[in-house]
């Protein structure tokens, strides 16, 4: 992978400050469009506002609309990532604050009885991880004048589209289904300060829809071509050449099953578990509460 973050000739560098504004059905649908997009070095993006190089292609100041927060259930996060139960749990311990999130699905039903037209009501994520980088900011959960679907507008610091951006939409979809009920629908704004992607992770999504089926009829660019090589690299050679970067060898064994097995790991199955225990107020994540579950039934048998 030389030549990462080289200039790439023929690609227009045009950062100038600039909003996109996007509009989608779904959850789902808007992580397909916005990967393909960024596959396809689509002007809707990249005319202004945005850079791409040989190593990755970034999108400043995105404004996302998604009508209808869904995944779809049998989405396979540990086909197309090579994630597992476990990532997961971590994105929940580092972001919920379970405490906090029953204050609010509180605050909300009180006002639902009360009839109340018009509320914004903020939830700020948790960072408890060491390394932590913060992308998730704040939702802001809302009922408009005369409308009768919620609103919860996400604010991002950063969001890396392929494996990471339709995690945190099931999660927001998740926390929408804890506060208002699975059969509540739910419009999700997504307002992001940069959106990026680098070659080797954006290439993952060729396990969902084949890479030269993305780019047919798109007139090739540099962009497409480093793409094109990367994607060659993956496929005709051994593990060993990717062993050492931890980014690289994940996308490897996602488009190598010839010589990798994967677990599956259904979005179905990824859930936030709603229960109407009374927890201590110490019992704040979502592994902390899933042992005191554990210690509960435990008692009663």
């Amino acid at each position: 992978m030389s030549g990462w973050n080289k200039l790439l000739p023929g690609l227009e560098i045009n950062t100038e400050e600039c909003i996109h504004s996007l509009e989608f059905a779904t959850s789902q649908e808007a992580w397909e469009k916005l990967n393909e997009a960024f596959l396809r070095y689509d002007h809707v993006l990249f005319k202004h506002g945005a850079i791409a190089n040989s190593g990755v292609a970034v999108v400043y100041n995105v404004f996302v609309k998604i009508r209808k927060a869904w995944v779809d259930p049998d989405f396979n996060y540990g086909r197309m990532f090579n994630y597992t139960e476990t990532k997961w749990t971590s994105l929940l311990n580092n972001y919920i604050d379970f405490n906090k999130l029953d204050l609010l699905r509180s605050k909300i039903r009180v006002l639902g009885n009360k009839y109340t037209q018009n509320y914004n009501i903020s939830y700020t994520f948790n960072n408890k991880h060491d390394n932590g980088k913060q992308c998730l900011l704040a939702a802001t959960f809302s009922k408009r004048f005369q409308e009768d679907i919620p609103v919860i507008t996400m604010v991002l610091r950063a969001s890396e589209i392929t494996k990471r951006l339709i995690f945190d939409f099931l999660l927001i979809q998740r926390m929408a289904e804890y506060v208002y009920g699975p059969d509540q629908s739910v419009q999700i704004n997504i307002f992001a300060t940069q959106m990026y992607g680098n070659c080797e992770t954006l290439l993952m999504y060729d396990s969902y829809k084949p890479f030269k089926k993305v780019i047919k009829g798109v007139e090739k660019n540099a962009w497409i071509q480093q793409l094109t090589d990367v994607l060659y690299k993956f496929r005709n050679n051994p593990p060993e050449k990717f062993q050492s970067f931890k980014v690289f060898f994940r996308s490897y064994k996602v488009l190598r099953p010839d010589l990798f097995e994967y677990k599956p790991l259904l979005a179905r199955d990824l859930l936030l578990e709603y229960d109407d225990i009374e927890y201590p107020e110490d019992c704040i994540s979502y592994s902390q509460r899933k042992a005191y579950r554990r210690k509960l039934n435990k008692n009663k048998k």
